[in-house]
């Protein structure tokens, strides 16, 4: 059976500092990393710039 570790990061979405996504994936996907899915966090943070967690899986080495 595989089995898989996963990894979160966070981003910023908006305002002058935000967090290129795109790039973050494309060097995650480098480095082995499968983009799954997104989770939505601007509801964590109130008065503060929406974030969203980039999820990526890989599998796990024996």
């Amino acid at each position: 059976m595989k089995k898989y570790e996963y990894k979160f990061v966070t981003v910023k979405t908006t305002g002058l500092w935000y967090d290129d996504y795109h790039e973050i994936i494309k060097k995650h996907a480098e480095d082995g990393w499968r983009f799954v899915a997104v989770i939505d966090k601007h509801r964590e943070f109130v008065d503060a710039n929406p974030r969203l967690d980039l999820v990526f899986e890989r599998e796990k080495e024996e």
